[in-house]
C-alpha cells in the first residue's frame, strides 16, 4: 500500500475542488484514495473513541430497528397483525409502505439535508403510533386509526429506512462491511425473539383461529417509546470515525436543485433499474407469507412462528456478514456465492408452498403443533426458510450496492432508491393480499413470477460489481459537467 508521503510526485491532485468547496483528501494515479485521518480521535479516550466508533452507530443502528421496525415485524408475523382477519392489518401495511416508498423516493436529498441523525429522530418520536393502533382496534374495533397511524409511521419511518442504508453503506470500511451489516440485521432480529416471546406468552393456550390478546400490543408500544433515546444517541455523520480514525467519506454540500439533478442522474444509471426488481422481490413475500400464516394456522402456532423465525435468522445472518467480509475470494465470487445461498432455498420452498396450497384448495385451515403435528410442520417449513433467507436477500444487495461507492451523499441516493422499491414491494404484496374473499393463492403466484424475474437481474447486478468502489460524488460532478474518477482501496 502506498502512503502519502511516498509518492508526492504521483498525486494526482493534492486536493479536488468543485465549485469552490475543497475535499480534504487526494488520489494517486495508480488509484488510491487516501482519507483524511483524525489525529485527535486516535489519542483520545476509551469511552470518547468508542461513543463516535461505526461500530457504536451501528449498534444504535440496531436498536432502533429493535424497537420501531422490529415491533412491527414480531405483529406482522403473527399474521394478520394478529387480529381475528387480515385483511385490514394487510390494507393498513400496503398504505404505510405506499407512503415510505414515497418518502423514500426523495429520500437522498432529504437526508443529505437534514442528516441521518435528525432523520432517524423524525422516525422515532412516531413509532409507538404502531402498536397503539392495533392495540385501539384490538380492543375497541377502531378502523380509523390504525389506517392514519400506519399511513404517518410510513412517511416518517422512510427517514429510518433511508438514514440506516445509508450509514450501512457508506460507515464501514469495505472489508467490514458484512460484519455490520450482520449486526445490524442480528439487532433487529433480537427485537423480533423479544416480540415473539411477548405473542407466545401471551397466546400459547390458544389452538384455535382467530386474534390475540389485545393487552400483548401495550407491551410493544412500550418497547417503541424508547426509540427516541437511541436516535438522540447518534453520531453526526461528519463526527463518525473508523477504526483507523478515518473520516467517512463524504462531498460538499450542494444545493436543493443540485441534490434533486444528482438524483434524477443517479436514478438513470444501469445498476438503480438492475436493482429494482431485485429490491421489490426481497421483502414481497411478507404480505404473501402473512396470509398463509394467518389463514391456516392456529393463534399459538403464529405465536410460536414469530419467535422461531428470529431467533433462527440471527445466526444466519452473522455467518452470512462473515462470509461477504471474506478476503480469500475477489468480490463478484463473494457476490455469486451470497446469490445462490438465498435463491436455491427460496426457488425450492416456493415450488413447496405450492404443493401445500394445492393440498389446502380455497379452504381455510387451523393446523396447530399440538393437535395435529406433522401436518403442521409440513406447511410451516417452508414458510420458516423463506423467511429466514429473505434477510440474506436484503443483505446481499445491501452489500452489493456497497461495492459501488463508499461517498456518504452518493450512498444516500443509492439507499433511497433501494428502499423506495423495496417498500414499493411491500405495498403492493399487502394490498393484493387485503382483498376479502379472493383467492389466497393468487398473490403467491405473483410472488413467484417476481422471483423470475429477479433471478436475471441479479446475475446482470453481480457481473457489475466493481474490485474497489467509488469514494467520490460522481452524481453531483456529472450534476455541474465536472466527473470526479477516484477509486478507493481501504
Amino acid at each position: 500500500m502506498a502512503t502519502p508521503d511516498s509518492k508526492d510526485d504521483n498525486k494526482a491532485g493534492a486536493q479536488v475542488d468543485v465549485q469552490n468547496a475543497t475535499l480534504n483528501s487526494y488520489v494517486e494515479d495508480d488509484g488510491e484514495y487516501f482519507a483524511e485521518i483524525d489525529q485527535a480521535y486516535l489519542t483520545s479516550s476509551w469511552f470518547s473513541k468508542f461513543f463516535r466508533s461505526v461500530l457504536f452507530q451501528m449498534i444504535l443502528f440496531g436498536a432502533l430497528s429493535f424497537v420501531g421496525p422490529a415491533m412491527s415485524d414480531a405483529i406482522s408475523n403473527l399474521g394478520g397483525g394478529g387480529l381475528s382477519t387480515p385483511y385490514l392489518a394487510n390494507l393498513a401495511n400496503a398504505l404505510n409502505y405506499a407512503a415510505g416508498c414515497l418518502m423514500t423516493l426523495f429520500g437522498g436529498p432529504l437526508i443529505n439535508k437534514f442528516g441521518i441523525k435528525w432523520s432517524c429522530v423524525i422516525a422515532a418520536i412516531t413509532m409507538p403510533l404502531g402498536g397503539s393502533s392495533y392495540y385501539v382496534k384490538a380492543r375497541y374495533g377502531t378502523d380509523w386509526y390504525l389506517l392514519f397511524a400506519k399511513i404517518l409511521g410510513g412517511f416518517t419511518s422512510g427517514f429510518l429506512y433511508v438514514g440506516e442504508t445509508t450509514a450501512m453503506l457508506s460507515y464501514p470500511r469495505q472489508e467490514d462491511r458484512g460484519f455490520y451489516l450482520g449486526i445490524w440485521s442480528a439487532m433487529r432480529n433480537s427485537g423480533s425473539i423479544i416480540g415473539g416471546a411477548i405473542n407466545f406468552s401471551t397466546n400459547y393456550v390458544n389452538s384455535g383461529g382467530g386474534g390475540i390478546r389485545w393487552s400483548t400490543y401495550l407491551i410493544f408500544v412500550g418497547f417503541e417509546c424508547t426509540g427516541i433515546i437511541w436516535a438522540f444517541l447518534l453520531s453526526q455523520s461528519r463526527r463518525v470515525r473508523r477504526r483507523d480514525g478515518s473520516k467517512v467519506p463524504t462531498s460538499q454540500n450542494i444545493t436543493w436543485k443540485r441534490e434533486f439533478t444528482a438524483l434524477w442522474r443517479h436514478a438513470q444509471k444501469k445498476k438503480t433499474w438492475l436493482v429494482f426488481i431485485p429490491a421489490f422481490y426481497s421483502f414481497f413475500y411478507g404480505g404473501t407469507m402473512g396470509t398463509y400464516l394467518s389463514l391456516h394456522f392456529s393463534v399459538r402456532a403464529r405465536a410460536l412462528s414469530s419467535l422461531v423465525t428470529p431467533s433462527v435468522t440471527i445466526p444466519m445472518v452473522i455467518i452470512y456478514g462473515r462470509l461477504l467480509d471474506w478476503q480469500r475470494w475477489t468480490q463478484k465470487q463473494r457476490g455469486w456465492a451470497a446469490f445462490l445461498l438465498w435463491v436455491i432455498p427460496q426457488v425450492a420452498c416456493f415450488v413447496w408452498i405450492g404443493i401445500e396450497y394445492h393440498k389446502f384448495g380455497t379452504k381455510k385451515a387451523t393446523l396447530d403443533y399440538g393437535l395435529n403435528r406433522s401436518r403442521w410442520a409440513e406447511a410451516w417449513l417452508p414458510y420458516l426458510i423463506v423467511f429466514t433467507t429473505g434477510y440474506l436477500t436484503q443483505l446481499s444487495l445491501y452489500w452489493i450496492l456497497g461495492t459501488f461507492s463508499t461517498d456518504l451523499k452518493s450512498s444516500s441516493r443509492t439507499g433511497g432508491l433501494f428502499r423506495a422499491f423495496e417498500t414499493a414491494g411491500q405495498a403492493v404484496s399487502y394490498a393484493i393480499n387485503s382483498n376479502t374473499g379472493g383467492d389466497s393463492r393468487m398473490p403467491f403466484f405473483v410472488n413467484c413470477a417476481i422471483l423470475a424475474l429477479t433471478i436475471p437481474s441479479m446475475i446482470l447486478l453481480i457481473r457489475m460489481i466493481p474490485e474497489a468502489p467509488s469514494s467520490m460524488d460522481l452524481d453531483a460532478g456529472d450534476a455541474d459537467g465536472i466527473v470526479i474518477e477516484a477509486r478507493k482501496i481501504d
